[in-house]
C-alpha cells in the first residue's frame, strides 16, 4: 500500500492565507520543517530556511502549520 504510512501536512486556515499572500508554496513548507534550522517558541517550533520562517506543532503523524512568513520583509 503505497502512502498508507505517510505523514499529513495540515495547514491552519491562516497559514493558508498566509502562504497566498507571500507566496510560499506547501513544498517549500514541507523542505522547511524537514531540513530547516530549528528553535522552539513555546510548545511550538520555529523552522527557518531560504528565508522564511514556519511556526508549526508537531502530532503524531502530523504538521500543524500555524503560520508562514518572510524573515526579513
Amino acid at each position: 500500500m503505497v502512502g498508507s504510512n505517510r505523514c499529513s501536512f495540515r495547514p491552519s486556515q491562516h497559514a493558508k492565507d498566509k502562504m497566498i499572500e507571500t507566496g510560499i508554496s506547501k513544498i517549500e513548507i514541507l523542505e522547511s520543517v524537514l531540513m530547516g534550522a530549528k528553535r522552539t517558541m513555546h510548545n511550538k517550533i520555529v523552522s527557518v530556511f531560504k528565508g522564511f520562517e514556519v511556526v508549526y506543532r508537531p502530532l503524531p503523524c502530523n504538521y500543524f502549520i500555524i503560520t508562514v512568513y518572510w524573515k526579513n520583509r
